[in-house]
């Protein structure tokens, strides 16, 4: 029976899983949004909450809680300055997630953990880099000339033609001659003398 354990360990020491969601929170709480596994995600929310609730009521005490988990200054002072003060007439829910499937790689769900009140804004796209062939192009534009061949006055056919080239025959090579084949059988030249 599981009595009295909740919380996922996700494979993790307990060092190791405290210091990934510091890292998290310190991730969620600068650019307000997130990307993770659907299981990460279930696991920090509750935490996410707790601290947004605890900034709420700013003192020093709470600022020490925040800063438990978020080791970063500047962090913490966004969460006091910026954050707590757009949920004081919410209640709790300061966070959704949003699956976004099976990543690819590993197959893991994936999903984006964030603030509710997060506006996403589309990053300008850059301008598509040309490739060398369209850079050559547009270098070669206007500078290379065609020349042609002009027709004779005097001849209304068509063009002389350049006599065919043909490949000249290459000489047959010639296998060098074999090597006869050694006698089988004794060497020795008499008679044996195994019998005498």
């Amino acid at each position: 029976m599981q009595h009295n354990r909740a919380g996922r360990k996700l494979r993790r020491t307990t060092p190791h899983r405290l210091a990934m969601f510091s890292n998290q929170l310190t991730s969620l709480m600068t650019h307000e949004r997130i990307e993770t596994t659907l299981t990460k995600a279930k696991e920090l929310r509750p935490l996410a909450e707790r601290i947004i609730t605890a900034a709420k009521a700013d003192g020093v005490a709470a600022r020490r809680r925040v800063a438990r988990w978020i080791p970063d200054r500047t962090t913490v002072k966004r969460v006091f300055d910026t954050i707590a003060p757009r949920f004081v007439d919410r209640p709790g829910g300061y966070t959704r997630i949003l699956r976004l499937g099976a990543r690819k790689g590993d197959a893991a769900e994936a999903a984006i953990l964030e603030l509710v009140d997060f506006k996403f804004e589309p990053k300008d796209r850059a301008p598509r880099k040309e490739s060398l062939a369209d850079q050559a192009r547009r270098a070669a534009r206007g500078r290379v000339e065609t020349v042609r061949k002009e027709k004779p006055e005097g001849e209304g056919g068509e063009e002389p033609r350049e006599p065919k080239r043909t490949k000249a025959a290459k000489p047959e090579r010639t296998k060098p001659a074999a090597k006869p084949a050694p006698k089988k059988g004794p060497s020795r030249t008499g008679p044996s003398k195994r019998g005498a």
